[in-house]
């Protein structure tokens, strides 16, 4: 039965599993682990961005390997793209995104103030 569910849940978050493996051939993560459903690699060669979620996939930057909250933040948006199926990519993927390019250390406002990043937090029992 679990076998059933997890083809079922693939195909639901397709489009972002499909970029998830893309993503995942392109950083060639170093290390993996089973994370409650999810692969959680972690990566040395990635761009500035600290991590990503795509269905079932969760690339972190190698920095991150002993962050609890960054590890269980991705793991909020692995929830998102659970629940949204393909539509996840239009209500948190793009639109987090453009808040990562928009957003810097400069700003007036914490990165994890947009609306897919408080939500995530939630839903990975994350507490800031």
């Amino acid at each position: 039965m679990k076998t059933f569910i997890d083809i079922i849940l693939y195909i639901w978050q397709l489009p972002q599993n499909l970029l998830g493996l893309l993503l995942l051939a392109i950083y060639r993560p170093e290390t993996a682990y089973e994370y409650d459903g999810a692969r959680l690699t972690f990566a040395q060669r990635t761009p500035s961005w600290g991590g990503i979620s795509l269905g079932k996939y969760i690339i972190l930057a190698s920095r991150f390997v002993a962050d609890k909250d960054s590890i269980q933040h991705e793991w909020g948006h692995t929830r998102q793209s659970r629940m949204l199926g393909p539509l996840y990519l239009f209500v948190v993927g793009l639109p987090s995104l453009v808040w990562a390019a928009w957003w810097h250390p400069g700003r007036n406002c914490s990165y994890f103030s947009f609306y897919t990043e408080v939500w995530a937090d939630k839903l990975g029992g994350v507490k800031r």
